[in-house]
């Protein structure tokens, strides 16, 4: 019964993360392919590359993404009181597991003081590779959100094949996901036992929060954005797709340390991390310490 248990979790997941499936024209869902991103299935037509040093700019009515001159590259809208993304796995074919969402084991907390998030830094090592392979996609990543939960910003380690690329091994880039649409970095290719530093950084705030998110030391990885939402939601999480047995998982843990979020010049006294786990499939998150400086959670897998 390996991933029945799945779908508990789940809907813990969907409760704090229900708006990643945000809303879409119904035209566009009818027709088009939903594909996997770190912030549940989206519409392939509303996946896109972003050029490196170009801006993603989030407003309440549209997203942009604005070149490094300033020209308008694209505009999506975002439409009220449309249907949202059915986020359920389409066919058993490409989902063996039909369950809504790929949230399988994560800790999140909200920043409640009057000084907002202005940086989150996690380290995290690329996992073993896993011993099976049956097209499956796992992602891995520290993740701000706003308390609309219509969108999370996010580095990402990705294993398998996801709408910026990839294949039969491990690559890195940075995500935006608002609404219906997805915005990505580069991939670039990363190896096993390399330690990952994934960092959003609050840069400035004007008549919008500007951030960046990037992996240390890969310039490709750099995405910019721009929005009218306060990110006060951190998350650790692992998410998977297209996963039916145990060996399509790494094998023992990831740890994720050197958790560091700054409010400012200061930093919180503690995270009291909230985490949620599957125990009945023996996929587990563990936090093993709330320091705000240097803290430490732990996905524990079945195998």
């Amino acid at each position: 019964m390996f991933w029945t248990t799945l779908a508990t979790c789940t809907v813990l997941g969907l409760q704090m993360l229900r708006a990643f499936a945000g809303p879409v024209d119904s035209s566009t869902t009818d027709v088009d392919e939903l594909v996997m991103t770190p912030g549940g299935l989206i519409p392939k037509s509303n996946i896109h590359a972003v050029p490196y040093g170009a801006t993603v700019h989030h407003t309440p009515s549209q997203v942009q993404i604005i070149g490094t001159d300033g020209a308008i590259l694209h505009t999506a809208q975002i439409s009220n009181g449309v249907k949202k993304i059915n986020i359920a796995p389409t066919a058993p074919g490409t989902a063996p597991r039909a369950l809504q969402s790929g949230y399988i084991a994560f800790a999140n907390w909200r920043n409640t003081a009057a000084s907002q998030i202005t940086s989150f830094t996690t380290v995290w090592p690329v996992p073993s590779t896993p011993t099976s392979w049956n097209g499956q996609l796992l992602y891995w990543f520290n993740g701000l959100v706003p308390d609309s939960f219509d969108a999370i910003l996010q580095p990402v380690l990705q294993y398998g094949v996801s709408p910026a690329g990839g294949g039969e091994y491990y690559s890195i880039a940075s995500w935006f996901v608002v609404g219906s649409n997805a915005y990505h970095s580069s991939l670039t290719r990363v190896s096993v036992g390399q330690q990952l530093t994934g960092v959003m950084t609050l840069n400035s705030i004007s008549s919008t929060y500007n951030w960046n998110s990037i992996f240390t030391g890969v310039s490709a990885s750099s995405l910019s954005i721009s929005t009218a939402e306060v990110l006060d939601w951190a998350y650790e999480a692992l998410e998977i797709y297209t996963t039916s047995i145990p060996s399509n998982l790494p094998a023992g843990h990831t740890a994720m340390t050197g958790i560091n979020i700054a409010n400012g010049a200061t930093h919180p006294a503690s995270i009291p991390w909230s985490p949620s786990s599957d125990p009945g499939d023996s996929v587990f998150m563990s936090i093993t310490s709330t320091s705000s400086t240097s803290g430490a959670v732990q996905i524990t897998y079945p195998q």
